[in-house]
């Protein structure tokens, strides 16, 4: 069936990771360091399609986007939402229109650049974007093609790029409000003076419309934008809103009807959801949890990121929430929440980013992390979480504080990923030099060390939890690799950093 508008997103978004939603950072991985042929059957396989073409379970922000093209007027038979592997079957000469969400088109991301720069090799989600470009379908029949999503800084950064990939518009910020105006303007034929870039406009609480299909991993967003200004990260500019209770049940329903049984709460701090500025509003808290917990027919939920400065400010919270999804019971076990250390330098958290660790002081934020990480290790919550190494301003001194906090915090089940700083455009360190393998020191091959150990002891003891689950196949594969591949890795990683004058 010929549709206007497809939608659609590169390979590696277009699979529900074992319905282990983290397995999608794996993404980020370089080309060529995993084969294909393992990664993909492993860690990103092929999410389900029905014989038109319509991918069942889709990235949220191209959810988002398509729920307020139908909300603005636009028909259910013109749009659809489409696998990357089936736009043969979609595109045709009735197509205006390719929208492509992504999240890193470049390969030019924090963890895709570091792990390119360590490494070598080109970003998988670029080579997999540039594939879908160039595939036959979008050549013959030359759809206009836009494309948004948390990548989309990566090519206003790089405009000369969009030629050569045959991108005609890139969308960077939110799209509800701004999709629909310039999709019409295609469909009314009238795209001759269609901009290159476009920043979205903020979409108000009542043009944020409910998804019309299901999500990956039944993610649903609670709260959207950060309040607290990191100087390096792009949602701290977005404004902050809170999405009311009701329109969160209504998305749970969605994914409930389409086979999920589990809810992930999206928003960059979701200890802030209906929070007075960045002070934690703990009955709104537990009673989402609580309510989104109890809807009929949900058997789990848990939260995408948080902050540790929320966590260790209101700990009754952390344990009501705890308590309210019946974490550390058998039937729950661990839940994951991605978190932010990027540093134990209180020089730099003052310089970059000091609402950070509001209500606390610079000074206080290597005890604050220890004081967070216990908090949520004693009720059951995994923290994810990131160092920056090479932010503005940094010296040995700080990665040696960095270096000590991440040993300190080795009781604590968490993984903590060490990145590259790389300056995003639209954030405040948009214009800094970026850091590159060639700057790294020995102090910064011992803090990576420090991490990697801590990692590899950790990643066993999770996957029993976090992966009981997964399909007895998968569980084996993985069982192997943490059995037979952590010390080997250990070794490397140990032996790199000696090289490099490491004392490890």
């Amino acid at each position: 069936m010929p549709y206007k508008i497809v939608m659609t997103c590169d390979r590696t978004m277009a699979s529900v990771y074992h319905d282990n939603l983290f397995f999608g950072f794996s993404a980020c991985l370089p080309q060529g360091v995993v084969p294909d042929w393992f990664y993909y059957p492993v860690f990103c396989p092929s999410g389900p399609a029905d014989e038109e073409g319509r991918l069942l379970f889709a990235n949220y922000g191209m959810r988002k986007v398509e729920a307020a093209l139908l909300a603005n007027g636009f028909q259910r038979d013109e749009v659809i939402v489409a696998h990357p592997n089936h736009l043969h079957k979609v595109i045709s000469d009735d197509t205006k229109i390719l929208s492509i969400s992504s999240n890193d088109p470049l390969g030019i991301g924090p963890a895709t650049s570091t792990f390119t720069e360590l490494w070598g090799g080109e970003g998988r989600m670029a080579v997999k974007l540039r594939q879908l470009l160039r595939s036959s379908v979008v050549r013959k029949y030359k759809p206009t093609v836009f494309l948004g999503g948390p990548g989309a800084w990566q090519l206003s950064v790089h405009p000369e790029k969009m030629a050569q990939l045959g991108i005609n518009c890139v969308v960077v910020g939110e799209g509800e409000v701004t999709a629909p105006k310039l999709f019409r303007q295609v469909l009314e034929n009238d795209d001759s003076h269609l901009p290159w870039v476009v920043q979205g406009e903020t979409a108000p609480d009542e043009d944020i419309a409910d998804i019309a299909g299901p999500s990956i991993s039944g993610l649903i967003e609670a709260t959207r934008g950060c309040a607290r200004s990191c100087a390096f990260c792009v949602p701290s500019v977005r404004k902050v809103r809170s999405r009311p209770l009701e329109n969160i049940l209504h998305e749970v329903q969605v994914n409930l009807e389409a086979g999920y049984d589990g809810v992930i709460l999206h928003g960059e701090d979701i200890f802030l959801y209906q929070s007075d500025g960045l002070k934690v509003n703990h009955d709104a808290v537990v009673e989402m949890f609580d309510r989104v917990y109890r809807h009929p027919g949900v058997r789990w939920v848990t939260a995408s990121h948080a902050s540790l400065a929320s966590a260790a400010s209101s700990p009754k919270t952390v344990e009501g929430l705890a308590h309210a999804i019946e974490l550390g019971s058998p039937e729950r076990g661990t839940k994951a929440f991605q978190v932010g250390i990027e540093t134990a330098s209180p020089k730099l958290i003052r310089k970059h980013m000091k609402g950070k660790v509001y209500p606390f002081k610079p000074e206080d934020w290597p005890r604050v992390v220890q004081d967070a990480f216990q908090l949520l290790h004693d009720n059951y919550i995994v923290c994810c979480s990131t160092i920056i190494m090479g932010l503005p301003g940094e010296d040995g001194e700080d990665v040696q504080q960095t270096i000590d906090l991440v040993q300190s915090l080795y009781p604590y089940r968490s993984i903590i990923v060490p990145l590259l700083f790389t300056p995003m455009e639209t954030t405040r360190l948009e214009y800094a030099k970026p850091f590159l393998k060639k700057d790294l020191t020995a102090k910064h091959y011992e803090l990576i060390t420090a991490c990697w150990d801590h990692n590899l002891d950790w990643f066993p003891k999770l996957y029993v939890d976090y992966g009981s689950h997964n399909h007895p196949v998968l569980k084996a594969i993985i069982h192997l690799l943490m059995r037979f591949g952590t010390e080997p890795i250990r070794r490397r990683v140990h032996w790199n950093a000696r090289r490099h004058g490491a004392k490890v």
